[in-house]
């Protein structure tokens, strides 16, 4: 007799019901859900009334330069404290030598990684190079986007570091169009870049220069913006202003954002309602979130706020394992705060804080990156899922839950923190 569901999960907590469900799934998408299924189907897994949730969003990875401390006895490079501005030197001495090949495999393994600790979504952001390696990276993450198809939806954001000038745009504008033979869920590629006044010295040049490819192109925009203080704040008022000018309601993202961690209140306040207004995004990550970044009020004040576990083992990060619960751990230990804040004093340790760190890895993600209607724990919806064994959001933050099945499309891709054998892509 044929079985009415591919797969049925059994006795499901789902934070979005509020409620044990059991979750049919048919043709890779979730077909049912109900308290009880009465069907057969040719897959069952009991939850036991645990957490089951939609798959992770990372919404900033660094995939082409993963993994480039490995490789020795201890993490290569490291001997000394970062210097940001040794990160182009940095750069250019390890692409110089990597192959295309290289880079490929190693993103791959950064993907399995990430898949295995239960993330479904990324969204990396790839160097690109005029003066020295060009399109390699993007050339091999686009390779690896291919192969890894069956595991993750993949969003890349090619960033050239010097933009304004005609062969900076040019090059952006071939790693747009190299991007997007080959587009996956959502917008697949994007525009990237960084700093345009501690980069390139030049705001209005380059925000002129994001934006004419971008349009061209007909994509969006994910850019850093680390600069601090005032400057950075004013950086990313003109950002909102071009986003206004250009008609790109929805399609900007500004990653990291230092500086709202110390500019004064009136200018926080104007460039939340900037945000909100222009339905544009902000992405913060674990190493780097300073710990007076304001992300309950961004958060309760309506501002997209989703989280990415940027760099993993390499010349910027020693560290990293591609795990958005234990960056949601981490920014609950880092956003801790003291009585000095008393207002936000532990807030993130508290069930309402954990469980907002939990939707900027998932809900807030999805919104970051465009794919509201296709995520979640609803009918219609992939079957992007993953089963824990702890009951709830705030327990998995808190014990670093067993991610005890990884679903992709409907198929189980891994378990117990490691890909299914005749899933692996990487050699």
């Amino acid at each position: 007799m044929m079985a009415d569901y591919d797969s049925i999960i059994r006795n499901a907590y789902s934070t979005e019901h509020d409620q044990i469900l059991d979750i049919g799934i048919t043709d890779g998408t979730i077909t049912a859900l109900d308290e009880e299924i009465d069907a057969a189907a040719d897959t069952e897994i009991d939850a036991e009334e645990n957490l089951v949730g939609p798959g992770f969003v990372d919404s900033h990875m660094h995939i082409d330069k993963s993994f480039a401390a490995c490789g020795e006895r201890r993490p290569k490079g490291n001997e000394s404290a970062f210097d940001f501005s040794d990160i182009k030197t940095r750069e250019e001495e390890y692409f110089a030598d990597a192959s295309v090949e290289d880079i490929t495999q190693r993103a791959l393994q950064n993907i399995e990684m990430a898949v295995a600790a239960g993330t479904t979504y990324i969204r990396s952001h790839v160097a690109v190079n005029h003066e020295t390696f060009g399109l390699q990276n993007m050339e091999a993450v686009t390779a690896a986007r291919a192969e890894a198809r069956q595991l993750a939806d993949l969003q890349l954001v090619p960033a050239a570091r010097h933009v304004p000038d005609a062969a900076g745009k040019e090059l952006l504008s071939d790693a747009i169009e190299l991007g997007k033979r080959d587009e996956s869920t959502g917008e697949a590629v994007l525009v990237g870049g960084s700093d345009p006044a501690g980069s390139n010295k030049d705001i209005e040049r380059t925000m002129e220069a994001w934006f004419d490819v971008a349009s061209e192109h007909d994509v969006g925009l994910d850019v850093h913006i680390q600069d601090g203080g005032t400057l950075g704040g004013y950086t990313l008022e003109r950002l909102l202003e071009y986003t206004r000018e250009n008609g790109y309601d929805g399609r900007v993202t500004a990653s990291h954002c230092f500086c709202l961690s110390h500019i004064s209140d009136w200018q926080l306040d104007e460039l939340i309602d900037a945000f909100t207004a222009m339905d544009a995004n902000i992405v913060t990550c674990y190493q780097s979130t300073r710990p007076s970044m304001p992300v309950r009020k961004l958060l309760e004040e309506g501002v997209t706020l989703a989280h990415g576990t940027d760099n993993d083992r390499d010349f910027v990060f020693p560290h990293g394992n591609a795990d958005s619960l234990e960056g949601a751990l981490v920014e609950s230990t880092k956003l801790h705060g003291d009585r000095t804040f008393a207002d936000d004093y532990r807030w993130f340790d508290t069930n309402e804080g954990l469980g907002w760190l939990w939707r900027m890895i998932t809900e807030q993600g999805a919104a970051a990156l465009g794919i509201s209607d296709q995520y979640g724990l609803q009918e219609g919806t992939p079957a992007d899922l993953v089963v824990f064994d702890e009951p709830s959001p705030q327990w998995a933050i808190i014990s670093q839950a067993t991610r005890r099945y990884v679903i992709k499309d409907g198929v189980v891709v891994a378990r117990d923190g490691e890909l299914v054998p005749e899933y692996k892509v990487t050699e």
